[in-house]
């Protein structure tokens, strides 16, 4: 398999490459012109199938698009807001990327604030309701919580998954949870999974829980062997190449340039908390 490069921002280069690149456009003008030169991508992810054989994937895309197929084959995703209709297979690979930081940040503030996940969930979605929306819902769920108000403070107070809380619905918890709170706004609150209703939280634990655990991450050539280097990135039956223009040469010369000339750019934007190294 082979695509050809359109965007130099989706195959961003290491200098060694951009240096071959570099050399091929000055001294064998006449191979890129006709379509010779390829760069082979090497995997990020590889899924062991058994029996010494491998599946690999050469960019996040593909590698989540596996990962939703394994959740599909035990999971049936409903809507029940608006149209109670099954999730498709694009709407639920959409659910998670765009919530995809979501467990971890509500796992930090839910620790951090002592109060279980789920729960913190739950009184964020109400947040914005009078006193008596808030108590009925909460109440209704949780049976052994009860919603009082002293002192124009909502107040929740009792036994919710194995764990005494006393919670204080103010502005400082408010605060505390800015990071989650636009998760929790933007998404549909609720979500039938295997006719069993649950929250955002739950649905994206679930779906981690899911995950294949035969699956590694290659950190680079220098995690592979040889022979994991030849099925993957050499064998035409596994391969997947990007092919060279002078015009994406010339795009990629041009980023590495930029990039050595202010090095800020690396980084410029970028947070780094959530990343895998």
């Amino acid at each position: 398999m082979f695509c050809r490069v359109t965007n130099y921002k989706n195959c961003w280069g290491l200098h060694i490459r951009v240096l071959l690149l570099a050399f091929f456009c000055v001294y064998a003008l006449p191979l890129v012109e006709a379509g010779r030169i390829y760069t082979a991508l090497t995997p990020l992810y590889h899924v062991d199938k058994g029996k010494k054989s491998w599946k690999y994937f050469t960019d996040k895309d593909d590698f989540l698009r596996y990962v939703r197929d394994e959740f599909c084959k035990h999971y049936t995703v409903n809507h029940t807001t608006g149209r109670k209709t099954d999730f498709t297979k694009n709407e639920l690979l959409n659910l998670i990327t765009d919530n995809k930081w979501y467990l971890d940040k509500m796992t930090s503030v839910s620790t951090n604030q002592a109060i279980h996940p789920v729960l913190l969930e739950d009184i964020l979605k109400v947040r914005t309701k009078s006193f008596k929306d808030i108590k009925k819902l909460i109440e209704k769920k949780y049976k052994y919580l009860t919603v009082s108000k002293q002192r124009d403070k909502i107040i929740v107070d009792g036994t919710a998954y194995d764990k005494q809380h006393t919670i204080v619905l103010s502005d400082e918890l408010f605060q505390s949870c800015k990071d989650v709170i636009p998760y929790i706004d933007n998404s549909e609150g609720r979500y039938m999974v295997n006719k069993k209703n649950i929250g955002l939280y739950e649905i994206l634990q679930l779906y981690a829980e899911s995950e294949p655990k035969n699956i590694d991450r290659a950190k680079g050539l220098g995690s592979l062997t040889d022979s994991e280097i030849q099925d993957s990135a050499l064998d035409p039956k596994n391969r997947k190449l990007l092919r060279y223009t002078t015009k994406d040469i010339a795009k990629e010369v041009e980023a590495m340039r930029k990039i050595n000339d202010d090095k800020y750019t690396l980084i410029k934007n970028l947070d780094i908390s959530q990343y895998e190294f």
